[in-house]
């Protein structure tokens, strides 16, 4: 329309109309924006520049329409987001192949298309851009530049970005921790820091306290300054002296072992209480997980690296062993020195629960089982499925095993608890969603560090494993199922102290072995 009319009225129309809705939009973006933005000072002089740096692109888009085409404007348009898309790419270090590809065939047909127009005008031998008209056309790009690094600037504070530095945590001036459940229990002993921005979940499948979490808190609070104990809302005998000492979840765990036909055991549903531990207590750089009944070798956890994932992965990496030779890691990678890895599962595609005949294998059962976790499966997003799938040779496969030991870095916090909310919105065992939950999380060539995780079922379900696994030339690393006391004659549940300080001195053994820096116990042993 601008080349059109040739009348300076029109032009003149256009102009005031442009200038008030010009002046109208500053004010309208002023009202909205400074009021949000006062708590923010070092974003103000940005809030000041960015609708003016907006209104002068504006006016020399036009003036570029004006001058040539709409054409040309929407080369310079589509020139100037090339380059932002490339400084977004570059600053956020996420660059990937087709991004590159696709912004340098936006470049060159920009080129090509202003080499075209430059060869047409000399062909027609029209008249030649002149000076201004150049001088124009080179600010308008400079303010499409401007305003690009300005968007980035902006971005910067309020995007948030997966980092790539290991040791990049939640923890920062601005988060403050929600405090944890009193212990009475003295902190840890002698300047031992290992453990003080890793918070230690200890779940409890049922209300059953007592001595459990007495003798629990009481050799590991030694270790760990900051334990929260969860349990469910059921009460059972909790009893009111742990009343305070236990966040009380509001997940029911009811057991149903009557029938074979669906076996409801009280934990199947626990990662419900991981996700509200990590929902309410932020701000720590990792989260231990593991049932009160877990053996905690803490020499041993202590050399793990708390910026990775922990579990006994099948594609997880041993954590070095002195006791397996210090040459090389010849005794370290060997499989055979190690725990079992968690499972996985057959092809989900199938029909698992065909031949099922009661409670046997987790993968069948068609109430916690395969056939239920693919409904959440299937909801998670395709790129986090992708970094499954390249575990599995590309195959669409789930993950199963003891979830009675898991490490999450608090930097994959969030994502974790999103991904394991899709398999809470269904009856998904947890032995299944939660490693499942892992692998889809881990990014891509990221390191799982290998727990020797051994899950029992038959005694020693104490200290005595352990020292019975080290006489194999083996390690443990935690285990499951370990008693802080057994049943008496009588039929009833008692605690053993003696387990306290036989822990106790386990522990300083295992540090003996491992030749690391370790507190001495602070009781003697009796």
């Amino acid at each position: 329309m601008y080349n059109l009319h040739q009348s300076t009225s029109i032009h003149l129309i256009n102009t005031l109309i442009f200038a008030s809705s010009c002046i109208f939009g500053l004010a309208l973006f002023a009202f909205q924006v400074f009021p949000a933005q006062t708590r923010h000072n070092d974003f103000q002089v940005m809030v000041l520049i960015i609708p003016l740096v907006e209104a002068g692109r504006d006016i020399f888009a036009i003036y570029i329409v004006q001058q040539y085409d709409a054409m040309v404007q929407g080369i310079s348009t589509s020139l100037a987001s090339t380059f932002l898309s490339i400084c977004i790419i570059i600053w956020f270090s996420h660059v990937t192949s087709s991004t590159l590809i696709g912004c340098a065939i936006v470049a060159a047909a920009c080129a090509i298309y202003a080499h075209s127009l430059w060869l047409t005008l000399n062909e027609k031998r029209e008249t030649i851009i002149q000076r201004p008209r150049l001088v124009a056309a080179a600010a308008t790009f400079a303010v499409a530049l401007a305003y690009s690094a300005i968007v980035l600037g902006r971005g910067m504070a309020f995007i948030p970005q997966w980092s790539n530095d290991l040791g990049t945590t939640e923890t920062t001036a601005q988060c403050i921790r929600k405090p944890l459940p009193s212990h009475q229990d003295p902190q840890t002993q002698g300047n031992y820091a290992q453990f003080s921005d890793v918070l230690l979940v200890v779940f409890f499948s049922h209300a059953r306290y007592n001595a459990n979490l007495d003798y629990h808190k009481e050799v590991y609070s030694s270790y760990f300054p900051n334990i929260l104990y969860i349990g469910p809302a059921s009460r059972e005998d909790a009893g009111f002296s742990h009343s305070y000492d236990v966040y009380v979840d509001s997940y029911q765990s009811d057991e149903d072992l009557s029938d074979p036909s669906f076996y409801k055991m009280a934990g199947r549903m626990a990662h419900h209480m991981l996700y509200t531990a990590l929902h309410e207590h932020e701000c720590y750089k990792g989260y231990l997980w593991a049932p009160f009944d877990t053996l905690l070798n803490v020499p041993r956890l202590q050399q793990f690296n708390q910026s990775l994932f922990w579990y006994h992965s099948p594609w997880g990496r041993p954590v070095p062993n002195p006791t397996f030779g210090l040459e090389d890691n010849s005794g370290t990678l060997n499989k055979s020195r190690h725990a079992p890895t968690a499972n996985i599962s057959p092809d989900p595609s199938l029909n698992l629960t065909e031949n099922w005949r009661g409670w046997g294998k987790d993968w069948c059962d068609p109430h916690v089982g395969v056939s239920v976790c693919m409904e959440a499966f299937l909801e998670v997003p395709r790129d986090l499925r992708a970094n499954l799938a390249a575990l599995t040779n590309g195959v669409t496969r789930l993950i199963g095993g003891s979830a009675d030991t898991l490490y999450i870095p608090g930097r994959h916090r969030k994502l974790f608890m999103e991904v394991l909310a899709l398999f809470l919105e269904t009856n998904c065992f947890l032995e299944i969603a939660t490693p499942t939950a892992v692998h889809l999380v881990v990014p891509p060539g990221e390191q799982i560090e290998f727990v020797d995780h051994w899950w029992i079922y038959q005694p020693p379900f104490n200290a005595t494993f352990v020292r019975q696994k080290w006489a194999e030339g083996l390690e443990v690393d935690t285990f499951h199922t370990f008693h802080w006391g057994e049943r008496g004659g009588d039929g009833i549940w008692r605690g053993d102290h003696r387990h306290v300080d036989d822990v106790r001195n386990l522990l300083q053994e295992s540090a003996s072995r491992q030749g690391v820096t370790f507190p001495p116990s602070s009781t003697p042993s009796s």
